[in-house]
């Protein structure tokens, strides 16, 4: 089982915390491209989630058609609304998003550090 370290977003570890989002979205970029299920990704000094399943997807319509808009995004009323949302993330690489697709991380677990 391998540590991968992710940029943090308290309301998006909140609800896996709450177990509300059930997929962590990841441009699947050379660093992400070895992760597997047993896998832990760390948010800082925050908390963490392990990782149950991963699947590579195109792009974000496709992760939404077929995980479901609201198992990324849990307060969007569309898999529209949720695209954008995730897009309007701080650090989300539209241009790596393109070239290397996603990855949907299925949060087995996720842990607040004490």
């Amino acid at each position: 089982m391998a540590t991968f370290d992710a940029p943090f977003h308290p309301e998006a570890f909140e609800h896996m915390e709450n177990q509300r989002k059930t997929v962590y979205a990841l441009v699947a970029s050379p660093e992400f491209s070895y992760m597997s299920s047993g896998d832990r990704l760390e948010f800082g000094s925050y908390g963490s989630i392990t990782v149950g399943t991963v699947r590579r997807y195109p792009n974000l319509e496709k992760l939404v058609e077929i995980e479901g808009f609201q198992a990324l995004e849990p307060n969007a009323t569309s898999a529209e609304e949720a695209c954008a949302s995730v897009r309007e993330v701080q650090d989300w690489d539209p241009a790596g998003e393109k070239e290397h697709g996603i990855l949907a991380l299925r949060v087995r677990e996720a842990r607040r550090k004490e």
